[in-house]
């Protein structure tokens, strides 16, 4: 999508070796707190790369964005353009509109986003307040399926950009939000399937000659594929057949060091399906026999369940496992409940990558 330039959304992933090599690689950011924009700052990032995108933001957050001059900021009510006239009145602000979405996984809609029927109004009460509107963003949920809605909705966008010029505003930033996947999934649509839908609807309804601004805001995109999850068993019960003392009919329960309070807790709730093919044995035979397997967390939680009646060789404790594509929404939410510490993290970047990061 040559047109688009990326701001990589810090909530995704904020480690510190991620977000300084997207910083040295150009890309914005979309930041939802104080606490983002300040990490983002501290890398050397110009305020110009920084979308403020909470449209419900903490006033003392507003004060800090003020101060820092991050000045590009989303919203979708009355009540937000108050806190801003207030706190900020020399933002720039981009309208936050309901997307038209009905197969996103994780939907954001009821949230956040302004109706359609109510943008021309919310736009009418920014104008009455003297603040300064400059464009419309959407975000269509994670791991989106119907890449249509991206059409759809930049088409909405461009109606509420021609309501809005008769009413004296002159928009020229178009924000497409984010919902890309993060690697190729069997049977689903993939990036390329998304960029052919957004390039055709931006050259039908925003076309390149108007020199619209138009930003994107990928997460999961970036970072779902670049980490690798390790897991180590930590216990072992093996479960025999009351009918039958045969060895291939036995089954297995393994408890390991990570689970649904670490970096399963939101893969868990909307990626089970796709995750039980994804835990993988270090093992160097590869061709021993399998078993039934449920993979258990390691608090005392009963939820704390990876995966069950998945095919595994027997492991023994110490053994390890990994699933891949772990870099997205993982670390971000890992607690310590039962205090259990998150996962330790250890970095491994090519030579040609960091030669071009510099220090």
């Amino acid at each position: 999508m040559p047109r688009v330039k990326p701001f990589y959304a810090v909530k995704c992933n904020n480690t510190e070796p991620v977000v300084k090599t997207i910083a040295a690689l150009g890309a914005g950011f979309y930041c939802a707190s104080s606490a983002e924009f300040q990490q983002v700052l501290n890398l050397g990032v110009g305020t110009d790369r920084i979308k403020y995108g909470h449209p419900c933001k903490d006033p003392q957050d507003i004060k800090l964005a003020s101060k820092q001059g991050v000045d590009l900021m989303a919203f979708d009510n009355e009540c937000e353009l108050f806190k801003i006239k207030r706190l900020y009145p020399s933002a720039r602000l981009v309208l936050r509109i309901q997307p038209q979405d009905d197969e996103d996984v994780y939907k954001h809609g009821k949230m956040y986003g302004c109706a359609l029927d109510q943008c021309k109004e919310l736009l009418a009460k920014a104008k009455e307040m003297e603040l300064t509107v400059v464009g419309v963003s959407f975000h269509i949920g994670g791991l989106c399926t119907d890449y249509m809605a991206y059409h759809h909705t930049i088409r909405l966008c461009r109606d509420i950009f021609d309501e809005a010029k008769s009413m004296d505003y002159n928009l020229n930033l178009l924000d497409i939000g984010g919902g890309f996947a993060g690697y190729a999934v069997e049977n689903n649509p993939t990036f390329s399937d998304a960029a052919k839908v957004i390039n055709m609807a931006l050259d039908e309804y925003f076309p390149k000659e108007e020199n619209f601004e138009v930003i994107a805001e990928p997460g999961v995109y970036y970072v779902q594929s670049a980490f690798t999850l390790a897991l180590r068993v930590i216990g072992k019960r093996v479960l025999r057949s009351a009918t039958s003392a045969k060895v291939s009919e036995q089954s297995y329960f393994y408890y390991v060091n990570d689970g649904i309070h670490g970096s399963f807790c939101i893969i868990k709730s909307f990626m089970a399906d796709k995750l039980v093919g994804n835990f993988h044995v270090l093992k160097d035979d590869v061709q021993m026999p399998v078993y039934q397997s449920t993979l258990w967390g390691p608090t005392l939680n009963p939820d704390d369940l990876l995966a069950q009646n998945i095919q595994l060789p027997e492991l023994d404790i110490g053994d390890w496992l990994y699933v891949p594509n772990m870099g997205a929404y993982t670390i971000v939410l890992a607690s310590s409940f039962n205090g259990i510490a998150p996962p330790e993290l250890f970095y491994f970047a090519s030579d040609e990558i960091t030669s071009g990061l510099g220090d």
